[in-house]
């Protein structure tokens, strides 16, 4: 899978997308003129003293963060701020509707890398790069260049040219990240005399070794992970579509029927019918929820839930491990909550203010104290603070950097319509994972309806 730039050839894939999605802005929009930014002499807190802000972020560690010290921002800035936060659902249909709606009642926002091309290609969300160089508008000490490459990398996209990620605008700043690792329950492994697997076979055959012994009275699954037939269930398929090699889209064509496509979705399925079979509708959540109840004995999802495992009856008993390798090494998609600038803001000064505040040093240190897991920047994940935090938790810490500067990349093609392309191929690995369709065909039809979307 090509890290950062991605071929010319695949860029055709998201342009009438884009075209779609940016005639859609300019039909909702309430046409409300946007003042221009303010002219500055110097870089002052306080230059915007007096503003007002209204923030809509979804129910997270980062929100919770941000509102236990939002009395701080305000005597720092002289800012008012008003924040709303939602469940992650009704987050993003609310952000969704507001954006279209081109009023500008909220001025920032919590955002993502597909949410990212959406808006952008709409025309939405507000491009920070010139903010971030601009030194009158950003604190000296800030230092932009202390994010992960790979982060800043997976929030840039020209949303004109149909580039890849690592091009382009600046779409929002890094405020929480995750890979996606393998966890284990240590003390189930040590007692089957079986090594943490370090291959895709390797898992494989441990979790149908374990699936179906008995454990403090259950009988666990030897798996489990998201299977919900929607696209943020490809966040830990990604480690086996990139431990393949394989790609989503190719000369501007769908390439998820690929041999190494359905070589990943083959060891998935196979590997899934180690999992409860309600897996196959599980989120994030109750798939983590059956890993914190005791139920499995593998979980791969996003690293940073280690903090959730440690406050749970299985505090102490998960070990960490890097994706599973397969034919072309390791991989890992990433999710990127981030920080974003409604483009319809008339506050955009004091919005930028506010970003800034909430991804500097200083704000991300004192949020490992609120589990706002991993850090950002690379001085945070390398503080005492996060050495501290982390101490009792195995080798976390060291995993989850790994993956992150070695690993961990946008696996996908960006574009503005990723999640209508995300849930067509998401289907259709659910329906191989309950032996509906074959793996081959299941990604043939994966790859017909994603064509479609990119013809249409």
């Amino acid at each position: 899978m090509p890290t950062g730039k991605l071929a010319v050839s695949r860029r055709s894939a998201v342009a009438v997308g884009v075209v779609a999605m940016t005639a859609l802005a300019a039909g909702c929009s309430n046409n409300t003129e946007i003042p221009a930014p303010k002219t500055v002499d110097t870089f002052d807190w306080k230059n915007f003293s007096g503003e007002s802000l209204s923030l809509l972020m979804s129910e997270h560690p980062v929100s919770i963060a941000v509102r236990e010290h939002l009395p701080e921002f305000e005597e720092l800035t002289g800012i008012s701020v008003s924040l709303e936060t939602l469940s992650e659902t009704d987050y993003m249909v609310k952000l969704l509707t507001e954006l279209q709606s081109g009023s500008g009642s909220y001025d920032a926002f919590m955002s993502s890398q597909p949410m990212n091309f959406q808006y952008a290609g709409a025309g939405w969300i507000e491009d920070l790069m010139p903010w971030v160089e601009d030194t009158t508008k950003t604190a000296p000490d800030w230092d932009f260049e202390d994010f992960y490459p790979a982060l800043i990398e997976s929030l840039r996209w020209d949303q004109t040219e149909y580039s890849g990620a690592g091009e382009g605008g600046l779409w929002a700043i890094p405020a929480n990240e995750e890979g996606y690792a393998l966890f284990y329950r240590k003390d189930i492994l040590e007692a089957a005399g079986i090594a943490a697997p370090d291959t895709i076979d390797e898992l494989i055959q441990a979790a149908g070794q374990l699936h179906g012994t008995v454990v403090d009275g259950i009988e666990i699954n030897g798996f489990v992970s998201r299977g919900d037939k929607t696209y943020p269930t490809l966040n830990p398929f990604s480690t086996f579509f990139l431990a393949h090699g394989a790609t989503d889209i190719d000369g501007g064509q769908a390439a998820v029927n690929s041999p190494e496509s359905v070589a990943a979705v083959e060891q998935w399925v196979q590997l899934m019918q180690y999992a409860p079979v309600s897996a196959s509708t599980y989120t994030w959540y109750e798939a983590q929820q059956d890993f914190i109840s005791g139920n499995a004995a593998f979980y791969i999802d996003a690293d940073h839930m280690a903090p959730d495992f440690e406050k749970s009856p299985i505090g102490g008993k998960v070990g960490y491990s890097l994706p599973p390798s397969g034919p072309k090494g390791r991989g890992s998609s990433m999710w990127v909550w981030s920080l974003g600038m409604n483009g319809a803001s008339r506050k955009k000064d004091a919005a930028w203010q506010f970003i800034q505040w909430a991804t500097s040093k200083e704000f991300l240190t004192t949020a490992i104290a609120n589990g706002n897991m991993n850090p950002t920047r690379i001085s945070v994940a390398e503080s005492e603070e996060m050495t501290a935090a982390t101490a009792e938790w195995g080798n976390y810490n060291e995993v989850w950097q790994e993956i992150l500067a070695e690993y961990a990349q946008w696996a996908y093609t960006p574009s503005s319509r990723f999640p209508e392309i995300g849930d067509a191929w998401t289907v259709r690995i659910q329906s191989a994972v309950l032996g509906q369709q074959s793996p081959q065909e299941a990604m043939d039809e994966a790859a017909e309806k994603i064509n479609a979307i990119i013809a249409d």
